[in-house]
């Protein structure tokens, strides 16, 4: 292998270790604050179990508070400042290694180092520590990258019982912590293969899913535009055939008589039949953009406002009818600046929409508002609120899974919201959902202000 093509396998393991570092807090940034509310609890309790209920050879309330002190920003990672947004990953990787691996390692090391004869030590400690090598590499989600950090921790944890003991029971450590590593290697290969099996499907459904589509699309797509292409001849000549029908009548020849309103509703259903045309193309074209499994890498960005791509969402959007139309309000006067590829952000808008709009109907009341907010130091909004149905709160928590959904079938795929969060997260911004059930549901769009600002 030459130096070029090393360098080459190492940039690719890199790009591969933070891609795999951001799908985990992508995966798990719902679940962080309950995870550290958790952690937190379980570290400082068990200190007093081990310690006082069932006394063990080794205990350090030091290793378990730091690990406490870790978990204090899962559990306010929901507020996280946008300047230390870019670091949860690099957080999230070192606080699972402490808590988990290092944690329950090093406290199986110093049991069996201070175990005063060989098979003294606690059956406890190992089964605790498969259980957080489990947990581990199921909150990690890659194992290739758990792997890596597994072995780093347990280094560490080597290095640290022969700095802090003069003598260590070695045999007692070799037993209980060396002699069970190829269990942990069998672990973690086992949970790699679950975790990429998991995937496959994942994509596997989304493929699945996205090629039915794109031939649904394509199928529906050609008589679209045969129907778009005849109404277009026939209204090329049909001024000839009203002026042909007005002269015969003016010379008294025998024709069937048409009202003047049918001549009128003639010219006018051409234009409806192409802007019917139109908005079931850009239905179609929704669909394609949420079965893309990488919407913003696919798109160039651009530069335009809040406001004009809120009125060019609302102009495109396939209305069934102006009273549907009429059911938004909006208040668009805080306008800002959106860096992002426009159609992502209209299909965003599309998607909400669509949600507001089948819950109202599914309530029988209420209204859609769509709000610009300009923030000062805040990021900038654009808020969608609907005060249909709402949301259950066990069903809250989910609505940002992919494939996931509580609409009726025929109504949803559960695509929807989670690439309206794919295409947040791929711009630096989010989306999030608060609603009381039966009172109301807000999305709140964040997005990052533009470098000029």
């Amino acid at each position: 292998m030459t130096s070029d093509e090393f360098r080459v396998l190492l940039l690719r393991g890199q790009d591969h270790l933070v891609f795999a570092a951001n799908e985990s807090v992508r995966y798990a940034r719902d679940h962080m604050p309950l995870l550290g509310y958790t952690g937190v609890i379980c570290l400082i309790s068990y200190y007093f179990i081990w310690r006082v209920v069932y006394p063990t050879s080794f205990e350090s309330f030091t290793v378990r508070f730091i690990g406490a002190l870790v978990c204090i920003p899962a559990i306010l990672s929901r507020n996280t400042p946008k300047d230390l947004r870019r670091w949860l990953p690099l957080y999230w990787m070192v606080g699972l290694t402490y808590v988990l691996p290092f944690v329950f390692g090093y406290m199986l090391a110093q049991n069996a180092a201070h175990a005063p004869a060989l098979g003294d030590t606690n059956l406890v400690w190992p089964l605790q520590n498969v259980v957080a090598l489990v947990v581990f590499i199921l909150l990690i989600n890659d194992g290739f990258l758990a792997t890596l950090l597994w072995l780093a921790a347990t280094v560490l944890i080597l290095v640290a019982v022969f700095l802090l003991n003069s003598t260590p029971n070695v045999p007692e450590l070799v037993r209980v912590y060396l002699e069970p590593m190829p269990l942990y290697g069998f672990i973690l290969v086992v949970g790699s293969l679950a975790i990429r099996n998991r995937k496959i499907i994942e994509l596997a459904k989304l493929r699945a899913m996205s090629e039915i589509t794109i031939n649904i699309a394509h199928e529906v797509r050609t008589p679209f535009l045969s129907i778009k292409a005849l109404a277009q001849g026939v209204g090329m000549h049909l001024p000839e055939l009203i002026r042909a029908y007005d002269l015969a009548k003016a010379n008294r020849f025998p024709v069937e008589p048409i009202r003047r309103r049918q001549l009128d509703r003639l010219r006018t259903s051409l234009r409806e039949i192409e802007t019917e045309t139109n908005y079931s193309n850009s239905i179609i074209d929704r669909l394609l953009i949420n079965t893309s499994e990488r919407p913003v890498e696919d798109h160039e960005f651009q530069y335009f406002s809040a406001q004009n791509c809120v009125i060019d969402a609302l102009h495109r959007y396939p209305f069934v009818g102006s009273y549907e139309r009429d059911l938004i309000e909006l208040d668009l006067d805080r306008n800002f600046v959106i860096h992002a590829p426009n159609v992502l952000v209209v299909h965003v808008l599309f998607n909400l929409l669509k949600n507001g709009i089948y819950y109202l109907h599914k309530a029988g009341k209420g209204e859609l508002t769509v709000t610009i907010i300009r923030g000062v130091v805040d990021p900038h909004a654009i808020i969608v609120e609907d005060t249909g149905t709402g949301i259950l709160p066990q069903n809250l928590k989910r609505i940002f899974e992919r494939f996931y959904t509580t609409t009726e079938s025929g109504h949803g795929s559960g695509i929807g919201l989670s690439f309206c969060k794919m295409v947040m997260d791929g711009l630096g911004g989010s989306i999030t959902c608060e609603s009381e059930f039966g009172v109301y549901t807000r999305f709140t769009l964040l997005f990052p202000r533009t470098e000029d600002e």
